[in-house]
This record gives structure tokens, C-alpha cells and sequence, in this order.
């Protein structure tokens, strides 16, 4: 079973505002001020992420689901089941939308 590891949420959180500041200071654009739309990944392009790329994914994706609920508050056994639950579901329907199949299983 894939362990999202509550630490990771924070980290990707204090990452994004960490990139945010980094590249409003930066006179020139660095590789890591490239923005990504997470809604336009599928399944396949999000399996294909390697460990904490993957992590961090997973952990916005709980954000994003979260933030539409409106709640700060989560269960991270309940985070840990969606999350295989996605994984499973990706694997199985690697062309889906990755954020769209997320939301499903995590209503």
C-alpha cells in the first residue's frame, strides 16, 4: 500500500510558495519557473512520475480536492486509501484524466 506521508502535503505546499517567491525575485527565468497544469495530466503521465514527483502530485491533488470540499481537515488513513485507489484506477485506465479520476474517487 502507498503511504502518503502527511509531511508531504506541507512540503509541497511550502514548496509552491517557495517557487512562487523564488521566481517573482529572479531577474531571468529559471527551469523550475515552468508552469504545469495538473488537470492536463493523464493517468499514464502521472504513474509515470518517479518517487517525490509523484508524492507531490498526489499531495496537490489532495489539496485541490480539499480546497473544493472547503475544509483544512483530513484523515490521512482516508488520504491513504485514495490514494492506492488512484493508483489502481491509473493503472488500469492510463489514458483517463488524471485529476478528473482523482475527484471521482475522492468525492
Amino acid at each position: 500500500m502507498f503511504r502518503l506521508n502527511p509531511g508531504v502535503i506541507a512540503a509541497a505546499a511550502l514548496a509552491a510558495v517557495s517557487l512562487t517567491t523564488v521566481n517573482v525575485l529572479a531577474d531571468e527565468p529559471s527551469s523550475m519557473s515552468m508552469k504545469q497544469d495538473l488537470g492536463a495530466f493523464s493517468c499514464k503521465d502521472t504513474m509515470r512520475l518517479s518517487g517525490e514527483d509523484r508524492e507531490i502530485a498526489l499531495a496537490l491533488a489532495h489539496g485541490y480536492v480539499l480546497g473544493k470540499k472547503g475544509t483544512t481537515q483530513y484523515d490521512v488513513e482516508v488520504l491513504a486509501q485514495i490514494t492506492d485507489q488512484f493508483i489502481d484506477y491509473c493503472l488500469d485506465h492510463p489514458t483517463e484524466n488524471a485529476l478528473e479520476s482523482f475527484e471521482k474517487l475522492a468525492k
